[in-house]
């Protein structure tokens, strides 16, 4: 973004005309929460804008919006006036576009060969995630607290990561553009029409990939061939891996693979290199699995707030269908990616310089963006910051007025909030799902997509996955059951991340006797021996890497992984209280499978929880090896189920928010089974005054103390922020030196919008707050 240097008096004036309009704006929105009167607000903002600007030109923020394809004011601003959005498509979507993929693969590479300096490079904007742990976007230096900007396990979550996918996709769609200028004059029309409607893509890990891959060798080709000005040339994948150069900056403070300057999937040792391939076989195995949470979560029927994050603090109360959240999938994507020998996508603070980030978390604010139609009166949830970022201190209470920092939506330095972000065609796209913004459109979509039983029968006419053989479901019916593994687990137990493997059948296993293959940080089970020829496949990976029969997770008893995503060192930052998460792996389609083959009686609990105590056993696998569950600290698993409500019509999904069941029996045998009831800490309880945009009826609030708390509005938990349940006792009482409420940060906004429904005819039709 250009700066613009004019006359200091009329900038002075500019300036303060501005800030007073935006104050006032703001003010009709609930803006202040203040005693002083607005007049005095409205002079101290035009008295300290006055004073700032004389400082500096116009225009020292990016002002993030995403693809603007009408272009910028004179003040820097996207000019929102007649600007069009467009779908964000699915990988092999956009493939079959020959023009949008030449200038998608040509932009990432120009966008990641960018000087480290630029603050539109890849380098910068993947390190506003975690690491190198440094300031961006003129945000004050030093940071708050040495650490990344990202909220993860928090109420902020799914919000938070919107303009972060907004920021990236400007960035790239800036390098798309310096492309096409270097082509000739006479082809830069046929280039400019194919970048006027595309929009960075997501890769969908959880949809039925038919006879292709589960992971596309798109992101998998070590090379791929382009169109460039002098011609056809094959280049290096820029989907494959992003390289800092010959040695990892310093700043970056360490990475994996003794600080392995090009980034790793599943790596093996000698020569030190990804393995795509198992890869691609660990999520073969899962996807049934990844396909069945999506499909529950979307069934759940829970607030927005409590399906978008794994935090227990805000998803304390899991008495109805909050067993699981997009982000607790998330981290399943991160753990399989990068895998249990340590490549970067397996640390939450240097996963976000992996390509692969970036179609993921792509694809996950898709799902939210689809779920936001599911459940439309609902929106970000109240809760505490539970660990020092960059941006916060521990124990601030957040809400979806909370200013979604470092991201900015003008030149002037104001932060986006979460009431800003929640319709994406602010940012200039929209998913092929929610095109039509209806119920109807979404709901038939996750069933087409995720539903069970959808896929025809294999070769011998049975509804198995011939590359698994795991059973692959059947829809739901009256009468029916759903069950899960209810998995609570400690974030930052340890370095790096774990994951738990979850399997059913041959009459149950000792976990304490392993036949996982597993690695370290140094060497892989699936290293070629020394004298082994070198086979390479079409994406140029050495085939010796990946033996699917040595693969534990391809037993077709296998049901699928739940990770646990961690960072780089244990404990997240020098947090005062341990960063609780919680989730569910669906075991429905396992046992229906059971069930078709005569295993199992029925998938009601007295037939389910006897057969489970018998036959289900799982693993967990960190960095090191194989993990006794019962050393890992805060770890517990359960089962849980409730009745399903079958879908009544194609337009509508089936209901799974009846309460959950705990099973005691089911798990009472395996380690870190008996029954488990969470106490909650200081760090879960936001003021009950913090809410915002939600009630606890479900419908739009005016923020304030009208919406629900963290904890869906359960009288016995506190209100005041501070002290814990009633007769007990916490360090420091409890109390945190920080901003309780929301709106005491400044940059703080409550912004309420109305979206205005119309027939055809131009008539009214309607209309919704938000």
């Amino acid at each position: 973004m250009a700066n613009f240097s004019k006359p200091q008096s009329m900038v002075t004036m500019l300036f303060g005309l501005f800030a007073l309009l935006q104050l006032t704006v703001a003010s009709q929105h609930g803006h202040a929460h203040s005693h002083r009167s607005a007049d005095d607000l409205v002079k101290a903002q035009i008295d300290t804008a006055t004073h700032e600007f004389a400082k500096r030109d116009i225009g020292p923020f990016l002002a993030i919006s995403g693809v603007c394809s009408t272009g910028t004011n004179w003040w820097g601003d996207c000019d929102s006036n007649g600007r069009q959005s467009y779908p964000r498509l699915e990988i092999r979507q956009l493939r079959n576009n020959g023009d949008q993929w030449n200038l998608y693969i040509l932009g990432m590479e120009r966008f990641m060969n960018k000087g480290k300096d630029d603050k539109l490079s890849y380098y910068q904007i993947s390190g506003i995630h975690g690491r190198p742990f440094q300031s961006w976007n003129n945000f004050p230096t030093p940071l708050v607290n040495q650490a990344g900007f990202c909220p993860h396990a928090q109420t902020l979550f799914g919000s938070w990561h919107r303009p972060y996918l907004a920021i990236f996709e400007q960035a790239w769609y800036l390098a798309v553009t310096e492309v096409i200028n270097d082509f000739p004059a006479d082809q830069r029309q046929r280039w400019r029409n194919a970048a006027a409607t595309l929009r960075m893509p997501y890769w969908d890990w959880a949809q039925d990939p038919g006879n292709g891959p589960t992971v596309p060798t798109l992101i998998r080709d070590q090379q791929v061939s382009v169109t460039k000005p002098n011609g056809q040339q094959t280049i290096a994948n820029p989907l494959y891996s992003y390289s800092w150069g010959n040695s990892l900056p310093n700043e970056m403070g360490g990475g994996p693979w003794n600080n392995n300057p090009f980034t790793l999937r599943r790596p093996v040792a000698n020569p030190t290199r990804s393995n795509n391939n198992e890869m691609n076989g660990r999520f073969d195995s899962i996807r049934v699995s990844l396909r069945d949470r999506v499909f529950a979560l979307f069934a759940s029927k829970q607030s927005w707030g409590f399906a978008t994050t794994s935090q227990i603090g805000v998803r304390t109360d899991l008495s109805g269908s909050g067993v699981d959240s997009f982000e607790s999938v998330h981290d399943a994507i991160h753990n399989t990616a990068g895998g249990e020998t340590g490549g970067h996508m397996y640390f939450l603070d240097v996963s976000s310089f992996d390509p692969i980030f970036w179609l993921h978390h792509t694809n996950i604010d898709r799902l939210m963006t689809m779920y936001q139609y599911i459940v439309p009166d609902t929106w970000v949830a109240n809760g505490n910051i539970n660990r020092p970022m960059a941006q916060w201190n521990e124990g601030e209470s957040k809400n979806g007025g909370t200013p979604l920092k470092p991201f900015t939506k003008g030149t002037y330095g104001e932060y986006f909030t979460s009431g800003d972000v929640r319709e994406t065609r602010v940012f200039g796209y929209f998913y092929p799902e929610t095109s039509d913004r209806s119920y109807g459109q979404v709901a038939q979509a996750v069933t087409r997509l995720y539903g069970a039983g959808v896929r025809t029968l294999n070769k011998r006419g049975e509804p198995v996955d011939e590359k698994t053989g795991q059973y692959l479901g059947r829809p739901v019916k009256e009468g029916d059951y759903h069950h899960v593994l209810d998995i609570t687990a400690d974030k930052f137990a340890m370095a790096g991340s774990y994951t738990v493997h979850c399997f059913i059948g041959n009459g149950g296993n000792s976990t304490s006797n392993s036949t996982a293959p597993y690695g370290n940080s140094t060497t892989s089970a699936y290293t070629p021996g020394p004298t082994a020829p070198a086979k390479h496949n079409i994406t140029g990976e050495v085939l010796e890497d990946y033996d699917p029969s040595k693969d534990f997770t391809r037993d077709p008893n296998y049901v699928g992984a739940y990770g646990i995503l961690g960072g780089m060192k244990a404990g997240g930052g020098n947090a005062s209280y341990p960063i609780i998460t919680r989730g569910a792996l669906p075991l429905t389609t396992c046992l229906q499978g059971k069930e078709y083959y005569g295993e199992l009686e029925s998938l009601k609990p007295e037939h389910v929880e006897p057969y489970l105590q018998k036959n289900m056993y799982y693993k967990v696998i960190g960095v090191n090896g194989e993990i006794d569950p019962t050393t890992i600290p805060n770890f517990h698993v359960a089962v849980k189920c409730n009745k399903v409500k079958p879908a009544e019509s194609e337009y509508d999904l089936p209901d799974l928010s009846a309460p959950y069941t705990v099973l005691e029996k089911a798990t009472e045998k395996l380690p870190a089974g008996k029954p488990f009831t969470y106490t909650p800490t200081p760090i879960d309880f936001p003021s009950a005054d913090a809410s915002y945009g939600e009630s606890t009826n479900g419908g739009s609030s005016n923020g304030g103390n009208s919406g629900y708390s963290n904890n869906g509005g359960n009288p016995q938990y506190p209100s005041n922020g501070g002290s814990g349940k009633p007769g007990q006792s916490y360090p420091n009482n409890g109390v945190f030196p920080y901003p309780t409420l929301p709106w005491h940060e400044q940059g703080y906004c409550n912004v309420r919008q109305t979206i205005k429904y119309v027939y055809p005819d131009g008539k009214a039709a309607g209309h919704e707050v938000m």
